[in-house]
């Protein structure tokens, strides 16, 4: 088995080093090095991304203005066939199809493959030709930490979030026209909501005469993600987070057990949707559009149109915000948004990475941000005053398709490397989804998140063997204990030795090296 083992990745790194993808021509006049033009000659490159189950298109109408402003196109090479990233990106590394960029959400992966070869260095190139770059690094340092791979060197530029204007992403929600119908106050302690969600299930506040009510419902469409969300309520944490100065695994510590065993009660009780691990995405849309569910916790920007949605189909209708329920002194959420969510390198391939970075740079410029923030000028949004305001085609769609949708079928807010603009998420928000967002971070209601680790090439191979295993066992647990298949109590101290036996320990050692090179000062 290790011999064959030892085979195959062997050839995985043959295919490596002899293979890439096929250059590409692009046809089109000859430009003089003005504007934003990077080349004289049209020049095309090849890309690997895949984002939200779409293969990249450089055909999109976002992608031909920059073709059009840099002289500068790019051709997607993952089919249109292919829709899950993961398996997308090892199939492309497995078969030596190397492409002159490569996108990926996973960026401990992608600077793995950097540190492995098959992406190059990008700080010097940056220096000399990406002055947009680098000037956005000198002006946000942490940002330039958050590109910086345990070796030190530079293999990919983020796709950063706006984190410092926009840290909440998520926030609870609840029927407050429940709340007044049943003559309750809204939940300022979870002893307060575990109240209220059992007055939800047993006094009929959608008023037809069943106990059909649900409770608490979630979307999503992992076991991570369903337990990421449940254990919050309790101030509990399904993933690694800081504590004390220290990297925990949050499955392991002693509030992880004390959520289970609460959760595991309230399913029993009917309080959890009962179907939340197989419902899936559709979720918040069946529980609200039919009158089911009562609390949530879910994106601010979307979960806030419902009231307008449904306004006019359910007399009365109020899904609103609610600030995190206090448990044991803790009053904030850990679901806030991380600084960055992927990133984009040059691969070892490419032939001209002199010009794919300044293109690379192209994005960083102020006409460039608002491409790919914003979309087209005169079709999804105009500037008024010289600032980017969307038009109707986005907020008030025709159609009926929420904004987010409109802005990306043009291309724009493809996950590559980019600036995220907090500016963009408020204005296709509603008025009272933005009042919400910043009610959370005036009330300080955001656990600030751990930054996004770094690791040299032998701890990321150890840590990655360890961290699957961990996550197996710990999502496979999480199920069986809501459900009520097993009890957290008694298996308790068996599941700790178990993730033990898997290397625990050996974890949280990489995790607080990773942790104390990342807090270093620089």
């Amino acid at each position: 088995m290790n011999i064959k083992k030892i085979l195959i990745g062997l050839t995985a790194a043959l295919l490596l080093i002899g293979c890439g993808v096929e250059e590409v021509k692009v046809d089109g006049p000859k430009r003089k090095l003005e504007g934003h033009v990077i080349t004289e000659e049209p020049k095309a490159f090849t890309i690997f991304g895949i984002f939200l189950g779409k293969a990249f298109d450089g055909e999109l109408p976002v992608y031909q203005k920059a073709f059009e402003m840099t002289n500068v196109k790019l051709v997607g090479t993952a089919s249109k066939n292919q829709s899950e990233e993961v398996q997308a990106f090892n199939l492309m590394i497995s078969s030596g199809l190397i492409p002159d960029i490569i996108a990926y959400e996973l960026t401990d992966e992608l600077e793995k493959l950097g540190i492995d070869g098959g992406l190059i260095p990008l700080e010097n190139l940056i220096d000399e030709y990406a002055p947009n770059i680098k000037k956005f690094w000198e002006e946000n340092p942490r940002y330039k930490k958050d590109a910086i791979a345990a070796d030190g060197h530079i293999y990919m530029i983020p796709n950063y979030n706006d984190y410092f204007n926009l840290s909440c992403s998520q926030g609870y929600y609840i029927r407050k026209d429940w709340l007044k119908k049943l003559g309750l106050e809204e939940p300022k302690t979870v002893d307060e909501l575990y109240t209220v969600l059992k007055a939800f299930k047993e006094q009929d506040p959608n008023g037809n005469g069943k106990k059909d009510e649900v409770p608490l419902f979630l979307r999503a469409n992992i076991n991570r993600k369903v337990m990421m969300a449940l254990t919050d309520i309790f101030k509990a944490q399904f993933v690694w987070y800081e504590k004390d100065g220290k990297p925990v695994f949050g499955p392991a510590e002693p509030e992880y057990k004390n959520a289970m065993i609460n959760l595991a009660k309230w399913y029993k009780e009917g309080l959890i949707d009962q179907e939340v691990f197989t419902r899936g995405l559709s979720s918040r849309d069946y529980m609200l559009s039919n009158n089911l569910g009562g609390f949530t916790n879910d994106w601010f920007a979307s979960t806030g149109s419902y009231n307008e949605k449904l306004k006019d189909v359910i007399p009365g209708f109020d899904f609103s915000v609610l600030l995190p329920p206090e448990y044991n002194g803790n009053k904030k959420t850990a679901t806030a948004r991380p600084t960055y969510m992927g990133g984009w390198g040059i691969s070892y391939k490419a032939k001209d990475p002199v010009t794919i970075i300044k293109y690379f740079d192209f994005w960083y410029s102020e006409e460039g941000r608002r491409l790919w923030n914003f979309g087209i000028e005169g079709d999804t949004y105009t500037l008024v005053d010289g600032k980017p305001q969307f038009t109707d085609k986005v907020l008030k769609n025709p159609e009926g398709k929420n904004a987010l949708a409109v802005i990306r079928e043009t291309g724009a807010q493809y996950r590559l490397g980019m600036f995220q603009d907090a500016e963009n998420e408020k204005q296709w928000a509603s008025d009272v989804t933005v009042r919400d967002m910043d009610e959370y971070m005036k009330n300080d209601a955001i656990q600030e998140p751990m930054p996004v680790l770094k690791y040299t090439k032998a701890e990321i191979r150890e840590l990655l063997k360890i961290e699957s295993q961990l996550r197996n066992v710990t999502e496979e647990m999480a199920q069986i204990w809501l459900l009520g298949v097993s009890d957290v109590e008694k298996d308790w101290d068996g599941y700790i030795e178990r993730l033990n036996d898997i290397g625990l320990q050996r974890s949280k050692e990489i995790q607080q090296t990773a942790y104390d090179r990342f807090m270093k000062e620089d």
